[in-house]
């Protein structure tokens, strides 16, 4: 099966955005829990809707937290001239982000984050769940993954936010 690519990908075509997830971020990809051939990613998620897509955590700190913190944290951390980080929105209320490797050490002290990292951890993908990225891992004008922020820099952004919003205590 052949698809055309387009640039920059849309999270709702199919064809392009695996191939980003291959060919730009070079990461492996699993298909419920084996890994599989972008093309049989494509055609697997064709053929049963509800299939789920991810990949491991070996290039990054996925960091989950609730969207309203997600998103207000994104906020604080372009008035304090921070990149942010790719941020991925999931149906059930929560915003992802990804950090570099083994930097979200700090985000894990809040209540209402969790992070995946390594081999063992994985990040469902989008067409999958549902999920749709808010900011991509990748440069929108240039195919070419994004550097991913320290997320000891960022944790500041994340604890003000939820203070803020008055959601956990941080202390």
């Amino acid at each position: 099966m052949t698809t055309a690519v387009t640039w920059p990908p849309r999270t709702r075509d199919t064809g392009s955005i695996i191939a980003a997830y291959d060919r730009v971020m070079g990461w492996p990809l699993i298909v419920n829990s084996t890994f599989v051939t972008p093309g049989r990613a494509v055609s697997e998620l064709a053929d049963a809707p509800g299939t789920e897509l991810s990949t491991p955590c070996c290039g990054f700190d996925a960091v989950s937290v609730p969207s309203a913190v997600g998103l207000e944290a994104l906020v604080l951390a372009g008035r304090r001239d921070l990149e942010s980080p790719p941020c991925l929105v999931v149906p059930d209320e929560v915003a992802v982000f990804l950090v570099r490797p083994g930097s979200a050490d700090q985000l894990l002290k809040l209540a209402a984050v969790s992070v995946e990292s390594g081999p063992g951890g994985r990040l469902i993908l989008p067409p999958a769940g549902g999920a749709r990225w808010d900011t991509p891992p990748w440069r929108i004008r240039e195919e070419r993954p994004c550097q991913l922020p320290d997320g000891t820099e960022f944790a500041a952004c994340v604890t003000d936010a939820f203070r803020l919003l008055g959601a956990v205590d941080t202390r």
